[in-house]
């Protein structure tokens, strides 16, 4: 007896499955055609297909990271009387956002764009945490806005935040890998860089090179196809910033450590649990383990 395949259904959800749906279904107003839907999606969900053939194990620890960390929001959320007006909880609730479309766009085959978005939770992220160490609710304001006035810029976030405690205990001495020149966070962001500009290739201090336009991850093909490599450089990837920004916001806002009432399973257990993810792929960067020793002292 051959089993019926899941993911052969395809199905809308009922409005009532939305937070702010819409109370009746409108009917269809402006179809489209077959063949335009072809086009759309038929390779799209056929690397979907392929994907989720091979990497069930990667794409349940990647939703469950993504729920966990909303969980998080809802606990920043619950720290702050007006959340509308912190930047931390804005910006964490935005990288969620972003942190789903990368594993939706890496599931489909479109893994330029999965690993380019990563760029932007880390720039959320890290502008979160600054605003938090330099309070300025009029360029905030200006900065939630998007206008000109408020415009920052990703070097002189980590020059600052370098230069206040509790980031500075990592700029010091033998460390100097968290915000300075030469760290963690000016890696990532390099190498996020590169999947967004027009370069076709990433190429490291030792000359290797790692393909960053789609035809490059697609092995050459002009479309979406899965490609092994390339899940796995997303995975690398997509865990280390996930973990680099978690480990930010913990550091930016330390009562999440030791809150009573916790909407999911509490920051240090979550904080456990994407450093478990991440060694199960690549190894931690250096100073993620004294990151680690001092958020378990809560500073």
């Amino acid at each position: 007896m051959v089993m019926c395949d899941f993911r052969s259904l395809r199905y809308k959800l009922p409005p009532e499955a939305f937070a702010c749906g819409p109370k009746n279904e409108p009917e269809p107003s402006d179809l489209i055609d077959e063949e335009t839907w072809q086009e759309l999606i038929w390779l799209p969900d056929d690397v979907s297909l392929r994907t989720s053939d091979h990497h069930g194990t990667l794409l349940r620890k990647a939703r469950q990271l993504t729920g966990h960390w909303i969980e998080m929001v809802l606990d920043i959320q619950s720290l702050i009387p007006n959340p509308r007006d912190d930047a931390l909880a804005l910006a964490c609730l935005n990288v969620y956002d972003d942190l789903q479309a990368s594993i939706y766009t890496m599931l489909t085959g479109f893994y330029r764009q999965s690993i380019a978005t990563l760029r932007i939770a880390l720039e959320e992220t890290l502008t979160g945490a600054y605003f938090r160490a330099y309070p300025n609710p009029t360029r905030f304001q200006q900065w939630a806005d998007g206008l000109q006035e408020g415009q920052l810029w990703v070097g002189e976030i980590r020059k600052k935040l370098s230069k206040i405690e509790p980031y500075s205990f990592f700029e010091s001495g033998k460390y100097k890998l968290l915000c300075g020149k030469d760290s963690w966070a000016g890696f990532l962001y390099g190498f996020l860089s590169k999947f967004v500009h027009g370069c076709s290739y990433y190429t490291d201090e030792d000359g290797n090179r790692v393909p960053t336009s789609n035809v490059g991850l697609w092995g050459g093909s002009n479309g979406p196809v899965y490609e092994e490599r390339s899940v796995k450089l997303w995975s690398v990837i997509f865990f280390e910033t996930a973990l680099f920004c978690l480990m930010l916001v913990g550091l930016a806002e330390k009562r999440l450590l030791d809150l009573e009432k916790p909407a999911g399973v509490g920051f240090k257990d979550f904080l456990k649990r994407a450093i478990s993810w991440h060694r199960g792929i690549a190894p931690l960067h250096p100073v993620a383990c004294d990151i680690v020793r001092i958020l378990e002292d809560s500073y």
